[in-house]
């Protein structure tokens, strides 16, 4: 298997670490995303939306403008 190497370390990168954060607009609306770290040194290797809290995000509002779930607190 052909692995990248971790642009700081420079170790080959057969698996990241995955942490929670919140992406978001300066000043604006944010979103809840993974970041992927080198386990060797954990530099940052990428920063993306969750698509699992995107996805619960999208129902939850599609139920609530149907009136079926309860509003966000």
């Amino acid at each position: 298997m052909i692995a990248g190497k971790c642009p700081k370390c420079e170790k080959p990168v057969l698996r990241g670490n995955l942490h929670g954060c919140d992406v978001g607009e300066p000043m604006g609306r944010s979103w809840k995303a993974v970041q992927i770290n080198c386990p060797s040194c954990g530099a940052v290797l990428g920063i993306a939306i969750d698509p699992v809290a995107l996805k619960t995000d999208i129902v939850r509002e599609v139920l609530e403008g149907l009136g079926a779930a309860p509003k966000r607190r």
